[in-house]
């Protein structure tokens, strides 16, 4: 069964190299109108974008970013997606003289949801126009009130750029359904399973160069998983990334803490 829309699901791919073309007015609009017909909670839309498209501020941003395996400057627009309970509150202080509460749980995990899910309209809108994109995580720890000019309750959800491709790459490898998809409840799969499901990421080692092997040897790396572990899941690791989300955290006035 032909399908466009999920023929475009199923060829994404993240691109990092772009043309150096400028995306038209009219598209840009179009994507943009793409993304503020996702769903919301509440019909509210607790979400802002911020389009990107001075080269100076790209810059900016990419200086922020220490890991950096795309650049920012190369894109044609980079698409930055807010939780936004500053706009909502004021609207409803302007009409409202109750006490509002808005920088709870509730309302930051409503924002994110939000936020991420009328970026991905944007990301498939695009994606549909022949254009490529590259989700950029590392906006969660960015300071965006000295970079972006924030006010309070705004909190970096997602980033991506767009742009005309200068390249088509490979697509990533992605675990078999039966690893992430469970029916009515959750089950625990076992080891031999485990193993299964991640053998093709495993065998990536096998591609690495032997010079490189020979430099993780020196930190007990023997594997990818044992690599992940130590880089990216080690406590040093994990706490360096999470500093800058807390940091977001408090910069924005939201409050994750238990009141009780």
């Amino acid at each position: 069964m032909s399908n466009p829309v999920i023929e475009c699901l199923l060829n994404h791919r993240s691109v990092r190299k772009y043309k150096k073309k400028p995306l038209e007015p009219d598209k840009l609009e179009l994507i943009l109108r793409a993304g503020t017909r996702a769903a919301t909670a509440g019909n509210l839309q607790l979400y802002s974008f911020i389009v990107v498209d001075d080269d100076e501020k790209k810059k900016e941003l990419d200086r922020a970013w220490e890991a950096r395996p795309v650049s920012l400057a190369d894109a044609a627009v980079v698409i930055i997606a807010l939780v936004d309970q500053y706009r909502v509150k004021r609207w409803l202080r302007l009409h409202s003289d109750r006490e509002i509460h808005n920088n709870r749980p509730i309302n930051f995990f409503l924002g994110i949801w939000d936020a991420l899910i009328a970026l991905q309209n944007i990301v498939v809108a695009a994606e549909s126009m022949g254009l490529g994109t590259c989700y950029v995580g590392s906006i969660l720890e960015m300071n965006i009130q000295e970079i972006l000019k924030t006010p309070e309750h705004v909190f970096p959800a997602g980033m991506v750029c767009i742009g005309y491709p200068n390249e088509w790459p490979a697509f990533s490898m992605r675990l078999p359904l039966e690893a992430v998809v469970h029916k009515n409840i959750y089950v625990l799969p076992s080891d031999n399973e485990i193993n299964e499901w991640y053998k093709e990421r495993d065998a990536v080692w096998d591609t690495v160069a032997d010079t490189l092997k020979e430099r993780l040897k020196e930190q007990n790396i023997f594997g990818i998983a044992q690599a992940l572990a130590i880089q990216r899941y080690s406590e040093e690791a994990v706490e360096k990334r999470s500093k800058g989300i807390l940091d977001n955290l408090r910069r924005s006035e939201f409050d994750l803490s238990d009141k009780d």
